[in-house]
């Protein structure tokens, strides 16, 4: 395998991991009754922002400015998600939703972005500028871009049936 193609591959394994993640989000928002934050919803914003900047490999070619892209989206959503954890972190202030393996959604997406600038500075290693062959996607490449199409359309349903054209309502803090 060349590393354009493994390039490639990686690129579709990481979009459709973070879909994944999102899908557990809604998995989160509508079995278990668990209306997202504003905060929330950047964090997701930022998501689909890495996933993105994978996708725009896979179409386009692979390219620095793509990475970038995915770098950026990261560094915003893991701001986003410090962010929401630095306001939980006192003792005694309340947890938002159900923790999965002990830890919150929140503290769960900051994981996610490190991760995510983790892999995409790994792959930025497999780059190189003599590497210009243009690839047809194949299933797996396709499958991750129905995947973050699909979810970023379900995610401006979502966001819009939630905030409209305003601002979003904060969720009330949960009774101790």
């Amino acid at each position: 395998m060349t590393t354009i193609r493994l390039s490639r591959t990686l690129n579709a394994v990481l979009a459709l991991i973070l879909m994944g993640i999102l899908s557990s989000a809604y998995f989160q928002q509508y079995f278990k009754q668990e209306t997202p934050c504003p905060l929330c919803l950047l964090q997701r914003l930022g998501m689909i922002g890495v996933a993105i900047g994978a996708i725009l490999n896979l179409r386009f070619g692979i390219q620095p400015l793509h990475y970038g892209f995915s770098l950026l989206s990261a560094f915003f959503g893991g701001s986003v998600s410090v962010r929401q954890i630095l306001l939980h972190i006192c003792p005694g202030s309340p947890v938002f939703g159900y923790p999965v393996f002990g830890l919150s959604l929140y503290t769960w997406a900051f994981l996610t972005f490190c991760s995510s600038v983790i892999a995409v500075v790994l792959l930025l290693f497999l780059y190189s500028a003599n590497d210009k062959d243009k690839f047809k996607m194949n299933w797996f490449e396709r499958l991750a871009c129905i995947a973050v199409f699909a979810l970023t359309f379900l995610n401006f349903i979502t966001t819009f049936d939630e905030c409209a054209l305003g601002f979003c309502k904060d969720i009330p803090w949960p009774q101790k």
